[in-house]
């Protein structure tokens, strides 16, 4: 019951979000050309580290698994893994299925609010893809995990899931309620992976213990 009205609170956000909020914020950080700030552009790009440490790890899966499967950090990274795959998957579903239209004009001039004026959702349009964030899904997904395994260093996770929030808006790269939306997706995949990754059944098929 609860996470069904964190599902609800979520989706009236992101319904609020997009009537209300999402193009009065882009029009603000273009008159205040917030968008060139350098700073946000890092910011909005925390996949970048994400991704390449998940890779590594992948790589080296096959010849570590067996000496560290009981070591806490490296069941971490699976999950982590796992939770990143399905969300990113889950996501790219989504962009087809909504077929939202971008804030800005990035790549084989898509339609934008800024460049078209084009605002809303052109459903199974490949083409149209901002809803929601992929960057925001990825991070939340991989973060989730860390501060689930981690909470003593919840502060180390959360500041990264807050950062990339900032630098997709401030950049123009999505809408409000795309990265609402990209976060919840990423966190409700990675909470529930490792919920059953972590439960006494999968323990049984897979030996995991935490140090």
């Amino acid at each position: 019951m609860r996470y069904f009205v964190i599902f609800l609170v979520v989706l009236a956000s992101i319904i609020f979000s997009f009537y209300f909020i999402d193009k009065s914020v882009v029009f603000f950080i273009e008159e205040q050309h917030i968008n060139k700030s350098i700073v946000l552009k890092s910011l909005s790009a925390t996949p970048n580290i994400i991704l390449p440490i998940l890779a590594v790890y992948v790589i080296l899966f096959i010849f570590i698994v067996k000496k560290f499967m009981h070591n806490k950090l490296f069941q971490m990274f699976f999950c982590a893994t796992l939770s990143v795959v399905l969300a990113a998957q889950i996501k790219d579903i989504l962009k087809y299925l909504f077929g939202r239209y971008w804030a800005d004009t990035w790549f084989n001039n898509n339609p934008s609010l800024l460049v078209n004026n084009v605002y809303g959702f052109q459903f199974f349009q490949k083409a149209n893809s901002s809803f929601p964030s992929g960057h925001t899904t990825v991070t939340f997904a991989f973060c989730t995990v860390c501060l689930l395994y981690y909470p003593k260093y919840k502060y180390l996770f959360i500041i990264p899931m807050i950062t990339v929030c900032i630098g997709q808006i401030g950049m123009h790269y999505h809408f409000v309620s795309d990265v609402i939306a990209g976060g919840f997706l990423g966190y409700a995949v990675a909470k529930t992976l490792t919920y059953y990754l972590t439960s006494a059944q999968f323990q049984k098929l897979i030996p995991f213990k935490s140090n």
